[in-house]
């Protein structure tokens, strides 16, 4: 298929699946992914980019590279969370049926898009459904449904050494899905509503799956239905600054929005405790405070002050520094 066929006209009585895609700096990856879109036997699907101010070459490059797909230029950074409510919000003006977030640097197998159109179906559309989603370099699973833990900002995932019968399945249910491939029926978002912006990124699709389920709306993983995944391209390891940063605020807001006070006391204590290891860890190792340590100590000053959606120019700065060490010096730097 053309790049020009991708929003082709299509069967009326076809589903339509509008497939958003966030990039920001990264348009190689967001190229790669609507090229793996190209090659879906479900053809009945808009591609709708939203490009997050990009400051590389992104929007030229998308534009001639892609013309067939619909291209949003937002003009400020609106985070994952931000720039997926555009998508959403533009695929129901064009009368989407379903709405697939797909992470601008995964891949989506040729069965992806048709096997979830036909689980959803099988749900009667009330369900929010997850792609199975693999590391692309490895091909091992990187995500395939997690129960609820006893800290309610965390979960544990499932892993193929110990859950893997259940990918034998057609449907897993899951205490929420990754937003890296999240397939949504159109009528849900209007019970749910869209994102909520201050989690810019990290535990957006967490909380939108919450708020589904307070309104007995269930989450299930569709094993056959997968995507590769190229993980953490923007937020980086899990100890960069950058990642450090929002999973620590991040996670007291949800836990705030969402736990019991009870629960909300064991994430704090939890969170303080990463914040300690964190410390001693930098002194040990002839640091006042490291750079990730002063991320989670900000996350916590933030959070204080209700201070939510993007984070400071400081913590990209410090991000900058940890990436570019890394580069100097090897990926144990």
């Amino acid at each position: 298929m053309e790049n020009s066929d991708l929003n082709s006209a299509i069967r009326p009585a076809a589903a339509l699946v509008g497939v958003v895609i966030v990039n920001w700096n990264g348009w190689r990856h967001t190229l790669a992914a609507c090229q793996s879109l190209e090659q879906s036997a479900y053809r009945a699907l808009t591609i709708i980019v939203v490009d997050n101010a990009s400051s590389d070459d992104s929007l030229a490059e998308l534009r001639t590279r892609l013309p067939g797909i619909e291209l949003i230029a937002h003009p400020t950074n609106a985070g994952f969370a931000g720039g997926c409510n555009v998508g959403m919000t533009r695929a129901r003006e064009l009368g989407c049926d379903y709405i697939f977030l797909l992470n601008n640097d995964a891949l989506a197998d040729s069965q992806t898009v048709a096997r979830l159109v036909e689980a959803s179906k099988a749900k009667d559309d009330g369900a929010l459904l997850g792609s199975a989603v693999l590391h692309a370099a490895t091909g091992t699973y990187q995500f395939f449904g997690a129960r609820a833990a006893a800290v309610r900002d965390m979960h544990d995932w499932y892993t193929a050494e110990a859950d893997g019968a259940l990918l034998g399945q057609d449907f897993i249910e899951s205490d929420f899905i990754l937003g890296a491939a999240l397939f949504i029926p159109t009528q849900i978002l209007d019970r749910t509503g869209l994102f909520d912006e201050r989690f810019f990124l990290n535990y957006e699709e967490t909380d939108l799956c919450y708020r589904a389920r307070a309104l007995g709306i269930p989450s299930f993983m569709v094993p056959a239905s997968r995507v590769r995944h190229y993980a953490s391209t923007t937020l980086g390891a899990y100890d960069a600054p950058l990642q450090a940063y929002f999973l620590t605020r991040n996670g007291l807001l949800f836990a705030k929005l969402h736990a019991t006070r009870q629960q909300h006391r064991r994430v704090l204590r939890a969170r303080l405790a990463d914040l300690y290891w964190s410390l001693r860890k930098s002194w040990e190792t002839g640091h006042f405070l490291d750079l990730p340590t002063r991320a989670r100590a900000r996350a916590f000053w933030d959070y204080g002050f209700r201070r939510f959606g993007d984070c400071s120019p400081a913590i990209r700065r410090y991000d900058a520094r940890t990436r570019a060490a890394k580069l100097r010096n090897g990926p144990e730097a």
